[in-house]
């Protein structure tokens, strides 16, 4: 995914705890035995492992219980790191995909949780800069702030979905024109959305929805390509992009992987540049540019 579609340099890997019901397997810098471990970018990794007793150590320090995860964090040094259970935890949580196997499944999770890793010098540092000087008590800052906010307006609701129904329309559609016919329709009920929902001291809300859109979107659209690539999951574009959206309850990934499917209908890898500088521009903005008519 690096070399292919992403198109980014090798780099310092995060930090990655794994874990199983017993077993914690870790590249951080915590207490535990030497092991053998696979290596990143043609380097190896000094692996160690150790006893969780059901609580995992994490790199920033936090102590959290052992339970069903994946997830990308800032580290304290500026890194990101990396968390998630090996496969036999969730099986053993009763966790499937009716549309392809676990391990597809799983492979699409890892990707798209590993991508954060690789955003955390752009859209990450945003995120971390707002954080700074905005304090968030009605609803923790996460990707789901904005779900968290209007979950139960249903009225907002049935507009989001108006707006993920033009995308996914832009998403199917072949001819060019229909395309950007059906991206202006969700870019226009998005800023409409956004207009009349993130005002007074929800404003900042705006430019947290079109950063999470952005990050959890690209996770998105990684997992889907892993999925449908010939060297990777092999499976039919309908079937990965329908299986991936599994319950379709997360918003942010439900929209942004819309909008990153879009966005491929119009133009090709030329986006991937603006992802991970430290001046990123957001899957709104790139949709705005290419849904443009050119003379």
């Amino acid at each position: 995914m690096d070399r292919e579609l992403l198109l980014l340099p090798a780099d310092r890997p995060p930090e990655m705890v794994f874990y199983d019901d017993t077993w914690v397997y870790t590249t951080a810098a915590i207490a535990g035995s030497v092991m053998n471990g696979p290596r990143m970018y043609g380097k190896p990794l000094q692996w160690k492992k150790n006893r969780h007793s059901d609580t995992l150590t994490l790199p920033d320090g936090q102590r959290v219980p052992v339970g069903l995860m994946s997830f990308a964090a800032p580290a304290p040094d500026g890194r990101s790191f990396f968390v998630m259970a090996v496969p036999a935890f969730w099986k053993a949580a009763g966790i499937e995909s009716s549309a392809f196997t676990l391990d597809k499944m799983l492979t699409g999770v890892f990707l798209h949780e590993f991508t954060h890793t690789r955003q955390q010098k752009s859209f990450g540092h945003l995120v971390d800069s707002i954080e700074r000087v905005h304090t968030f008590r009605e609803v923790s800052l996460s990707d789901d702030i904005v779900q968290g906010y209007f979950k139960a307006d249903s009225d907002y609701v049935q507009s989001f979905r108006e707006e993920i129904d033009a995308f996914y329309t832009a998403a199917a559609a072949t001819d060019k024109k229909e395309v950007k016919d059906a991206v202006r329709k969700g870019l226009s009920l998005l800023k409409a959305r956004q207009a009349k929902y993130f005002t007074g001291n929800r404003e900042i809300l705006k430019t947290l929805d079109d950063i999470f859109l952005s990050m959890e979107g690209l996770g998105q659209y990684v997992a889907v390509y892993w999925l449908m690539h010939p060297r990777g999951g092999r499976v039919n574009r309908d079937t990965a992009i329908s299986g991936f959206r599994r319950k379709r309850n997360q918003w942010s990934q439900e929209e942004g992987l819309a909008m990153f499917l879009a966005l491929t209908r119009l133009k090709e890898k030329d986006w991937v540049k603006y992802q991970f500088n430290k001046k990123p521009r957001t899957i709104v903005e790139l949709l705005e540019q290419e849904s443009r008519d050119r003379f």
